[in-house]
């Protein structure tokens, strides 16, 4: 049957885009997993393996049920491989005219509640949102990173810039290696496809560690623009010592986080209700570095730390084309404040993570080996982060790039659901036509299109 869809299909253009995801694989092993992708967008859910082979793959290919769990538990197919081949793609929907504009990485991490005892690297973990009632849980914990991209949309007949963030992948975080060390391996898998752009690294406060941002500095290319804790040891820049014997300090007078005024009459700039001040400072965490502190003040008198590598005046932006009316609002005078700005981006790891829980179920796995959760965690990713780059690379579905992820999965899986109909026809057609293969085709059509309902 599968011999049915042409390239020019949309099952057969689906395949051709999913086994590019796996270049290292084998070729029997590229079409088991570029099928298994397809199945999840024609079910629009991922519930299990099994439930995808009974409801879809069994009848779309003639493998068996343990050739796809062979296939996720493939060593040869690596999830950096496929994280790789997600940044590729979404680097090459930026236009021409946009390549100096900045790319944003965004690091965080998320959980997955797991009732079974028997995942590999199931353990307590702790919920700060306490989600269900409670601080701690039973399931797993993952390291993710987002790449949003600049592109250019039509809104109101004017060519405006737009930012889309695209999942790039996870890692499971089972103990043997820390959050941060993850989250550098995620960064030094995407940083050299990077290489000559103009990238900034988003985090939160958990990540503002020297471990991390050391290694991001690394990269000459690369900026941080970071939440940090309040509590973190920040001092002035320190004073010239010419004419004094001794050794120069490397550090100047430790200040406190109210020391630092937030007063509309000494920073006259608010940022969504809260007072912004800006000063130059030195901290452990950064080193040697000079860095830009930005600290909030909200109407409850609770302030907040940020630090900021990118400087305001060398930042290479077309701020005035900005879609976001955040990014395009700003003038030459406030542009010391606009890293701030830029880290409102980082929200879209948020989005993606709600999004691939809520309507992608990324918890729903039941395969317990390491390697096969990595798999199918980042074959999720893959086709939610496909969903978001196809509307700007196929003119076909440029209709959709103002729609949700899920809405256009919607029409792909209708669409899938026919061609799966019409290919049954003529595969019946060929020989004597039998009834009940015709009344049972027309049957899956009126259930899939019920459940694309």
């Amino acid at each position: 049957m599968t011999s049915l869809y042409t390239e020019k299909s949309v099952i057969g253009r689906l395949l051709t885009i999913f086994s590019s995801l796996f270049p290292s694989a084998t070729r029997p092993t590229r079409h088991l997993l570029a099928w298994l992708l397809t199945a999840q967008l024609a079910l629009e859910s991922v519930p299990s393996v099994r439930c995808l082979f009974r409801q879809f793959l069994s009848k779309q290919t003639d493998a068996s049920l343990n050739s796809y769990y062979r296939a996720l538990g493939n060593g040869l197919v690596t999830d950096a491989s496929i994280r790789q081949a997600l940044a590729l793609r979404a680097l090459a929907i930026v236009p021409e005219a946009l390549r100096q504009e900045p790319i944003l990485l965004s690091v965080d991490d998320t959980s997955i509640a797991k009732w079974g005892k028997h995942f590999d690297g199931v353990g307590i973990l702790y919920d700060h949102a306490k989600h269900d009632g409670k601080f701690y849980f039973n399931g797993h914990a993952f390291v993710s990173l987002t790449m949003s991209v600049p592109v250019l949309h039509e809104t109101a007949g004017k060519q405006q810039i737009r930012y889309i963030a695209v999942p790039i992948g996870y890692v499971m975080s089972n103990g043997e290696a820390s959050k941060l060390t993850l989250a550098c391996q995620l960064l030094d898998e995407v940083m050299p496809i990077l290489e000559k752009r103009q990238v900034i690294l988003l985090f939160d406060s958990w990540y503002a560690k020297r471990e991390l941002i050391s290694r991001a500095l690394s990269y000459p290319n690369l900026n941080v623009i970071c939440y940090a804790r309040r509590d973190t040891a920040i001092f002035e820049l320190p004073t010239s010592t010419a004419g004094r014997r001794g050794r120069p300090p490397k550090y100047g007078r430790r200040l406190k986080l109210d020391e630092i005024p937030v007063a509309p009459e000494n920073y006259p700039y608010k940022m969504d209700g809260y007072l912004v001040s800006h000063q130059l400072v030195k901290t452990h965490i950064f080193g040697d570095r000079t860095v830009h502190a930005y600290v909030t003040l909200s109407k409850s008198g609770s302030r907040r730390l940020f630090f900021s590598t990118v400087d305001p005046m060398a930042l290479h932006m077309s701020t005035a084309w900005q879609e976001s009316k955040t990014l395009r609002d700003t003038s030459s005078k406030l542009m010391t404040f606009y890293p701030l700005k830029l880290y409102k981006l980082r929200w879209g790891i948020e989005t993606n993570c709600y999004e691939q829980k809520m309507f992608w179920e990324l918890g729903s796995y039941k395969v317990r080996t390491k390697t096969a959760i990595e798999h199918l965690l980042n074959l999720t990713n893959a086709g939610h982060a496909l969903m978001k780059i196809l509307p700007y690379e196929d003119e076909k579905l440029s209709t959709c790039q103002d729609k949700r992820p899920q809405e256009l999965r919607h029409a792909l899986s209708r669409q899938i659901y026919k061609e799966v109909f019409f290919a049954t026809l003529v595969s019946k057609a060929q020989s004597n036509i039998n009834s009940s293969a015709l009344l049972k085709a027309l049957q899956a059509l009126a259930w899939g299109d019920s459940q694309a309902a």
